[in-house]
């Protein structure tokens, strides 16, 4: 009897995470509408399903948590909830070599969609242009609004918060973006707001970004 439990308790341990695709589509008073694994779902504050629950809606956005973590999605934002134990928290290292140019690039994923990023350490923030957020699922839609120096000149932009998004294979979360008025083909500026995830050194030609611990 006791062997049979330790092996329904190792099967048991050896089950996958469950992870739901989400993404806030709508909101109604306390409720939000959700596409769940490509099904759409209204739940209320307090509501569970699946990998993830609703904490409250807030006007436009509603506030979710998944593995003790919480989020804020805005309209058209989403992420992947899992209900395993988060590798990605523990850190990660990249290394990048720089180009013919000497710049150092890697790729980022929002919302699934991967696009070229190239260092940026004199930049503020991480910053797209308008069609490059149109790719990636990004909403300006409520956000604050301003101005962003481009080498053509001063632009309008918005200020953006992504609940998720990975620098090659590495996820950090809740990070700020400044999305350009402007429509151009050119690689995301990886700037300071999520340069400052990682701790940067430099060993002979190489950049090795380690994701800090917290």
């Amino acid at each position: 009897m006791l062997r049979r439990c330790a092996a329904l308790l190792c099967c048991a341990l050896a089950l996958p995470a469950v992870a739901d695709d989400i993404m806030l589509i709508g909101t109604m008073g306390n409720k939000g509408v959700f596409q769940i694994n490509g099904q759409r779902k209204t739940l209320s504050s307090g509501q569970e399903s699946g990998a993830f629950k609703v904490i409250r809606i807030e006007g436009e956005s509603a506030v979710v948590a998944s593995n003790g973590q919480q989020r804020t999605l805005q309209l058209g934002q989403g992420y992947v909830a899992s209900s395993g134990n988060p590798t990605d928290n523990q850190g990660g290292t990249l290394v990048l070599q720089p180009d013919q140019l000497g710049h150092y690039s890697t790729e980022l994923t929002i919302n699934r969609v991967t696009l070229p990023g190239v260092i940026d350490t004199g930049a503020t923030h991480l910053s797209l242009s308008r069609n490059q957020a149109a790719q990636m699922k990004i909403s300006t839609q409520g956000a604050q609004t301003g101005r962003s120096q481009t080498a053509n000149g001063i632009v309008g932009a918005w200020m953006v918060r992504v609940p998720q998004l990975q620098m090659g294979k590495i996820t950090v979360y809740d990070v700020q973006l400044v999305v350009r008025d402007v429509d151009d083909n050119g690689p995301i500026l990886i700037g300071t707001s999520l340069l400052n995830r990682f701790q940067m050194k430099r060993e002979q030609d190489l950049m090795i970004l380690s994701k800090k611990a917290y």
